[in-house]
C-alpha cells in the first residue's frame, strides 16, 4: 500500500508485482503509473488522515507538496524550492481515516506500507488498528528534518515511536539548497546546481517488523533483503527461522548459490581492483 502515491512508478515492487495487490491512494489528480504487472490494483483519489471528517486541504504550487497541514512560510522561504510550497488554494475536503478506508475496501492486512502525506505520516500509522499495524512487515515513512509544515511530524518522534516494534533498516535522503532562489541570476543558478553541494532536507526511512514468529512477516522481510542485495542478512534470517523446514532449506540453497557467485566475481576481479588502487595511490 502506498499513500501519497502520485508520480510513483512502484519500481520497488517490480519483481513481486504479479503476485501482489497494489493499493495506491493519493488526494491530488496526478497520474499514477500502474503499468507494472500487478495481480490487482486498487487506485483511489481520496485524502487519508488519522480520522474521518472535513478539513482544510492546502493545494500548493507543486501538487506533491499539497497537505492537510499548512505550509510554514517562515521555514520554507529560506530554501531554494520555496515556490513549491506556495499556497494556490485552500479547499474544504472530505477526509477518510485509514481504518475507514481499509474497511470500505474490505482490506484487513497490509504487508508493505509506504506513506508520504507531507507531515502527517506518523499520525496515520499511530491511528491504525493495532491488529493491522502490528503485522505490517515493512514500513517506509517520509520524515522531514525541518518543519516545512505547521505541526508536522518530527523525525525524532518517528524514530522514538517506530523503534518500539520495528527495527531501523535504511534511510534515503531528499536534498535542496538553503538559500532563496530570488537572490540568484540565471547563470548563478546553473553554477549552483553544477558545483554546489545541497543539504539534506527530508528522508524516506524504512523499518522492518521485529516479530520473528510470524511466517508472513519473515517472508516479506526476506524479499526486501534479497531485493536490496543484502544476501548475507537474508541467509542469517533464514537460518534463524528454521533449519528443518524443506521450504526454507531450498531458499537457503538459492542464497548460498548467490553468495558463491559473488565470491567468484570477487576472486576474478581482485587483481584489477588492486591495480586500480595502486594506480590511484601513485597518481593521487
Amino acid at each position: 500500500m502506498h499513500i501519497g502515491s502520485a508520480d510513483s512508478n512502484f519500481k520497488t515492487w517490480n519483481n513481486i508485482a504479479e503476485n501482489s495487490i497494489l493499493v495506491s491512494v493519493d488526494g491530488n489528480n496526478s497520474s499514477v503509473n500502474t503499468r507494472n504487472n500487478f495481480k490487482k490494483v486498487i487506485d483511489q483519489k481520496v485524502i487519508i488522515s488519522n480520522k474521518n471528517g472535513v478539513g482544510k486541504f492546502y493545494l500548493t504550487h507543486d501538487p506533491n507538496c499539497s497537505s492537510l497541514l499548512e505550509p510554514d512560510k517562515s521555514t520554507h522561504e529560506n530554501w531554494y524550492f520555496s515556490h513549491r510550497f506556495k499556497i494556490k488554494k485552500i479547499q474544504k475536503k472530505k477526509i477518510y481515516s485509514l481504518n475507514n478506508f481499509l474497511k470500505s475496501k474490505k482490506i484487513n492486512y497490509i504487508d508493505w506500507f509506504v506513506t508520504d502525506v507531507q507531515g502527517k505520516d506518523l499520525e496515520i500509522i499511530k491511528s491504525l488498528k493495532k491488529n493491522i499495524r502490528d503485522k505490517i512487515s515493512i514500513i517506509d515513512i517520509e520524515a522531514g528534518f525541518l518543519s516545512f509544515y505547521k505541526k508536522q511530524d518530527k523525525i525524532s518522534e518517528v524514530f522514538r515511536y517506530m523503534s518500539k516494534s520495528y527495527n531501523f533498516e535504511n534511510m534515503e535522503f531528499g536534498y535542496n539548497y538553503r538559500l532563496s532562489s530570488k537572490i540568484l541570476n540565471k547563470l548563478e543558478k546553473k553554477i549552483l546546481f553544477r558545483y554546489n553541494k545541497p543539504s539534506k532536507v527530508y528522508s524516506n526511512i524504512i523499518f522492518t517488523n521485529k516479530k520473528k514468529n510470524i511466517e508472513r512477516i519473515n517472508l516479506i522481510k526476506l524479499i526486501y533483503l534479497v531485493e536490496n542485495n543484502k544476501i548475507f542478512e537474508a541467509k542469517q534470517l533464514v537460518k534463524n527461522i528454521s533449519k528443518k523446514n524443506l521450504f526454507y532449506k531450498e531458499i537457503l540453497k538459492e542464497l548460498e548459490f548467490i553468495i558463491k557467485i559473488h565470491k567468484f566475481k570477487f576472486l576474478i576481479l581482485s587483481p584489477f581492483l588492486l591495480i586500480k588502487k595502486f594506480l590511484y595511490i601513485i597518481f593521487k
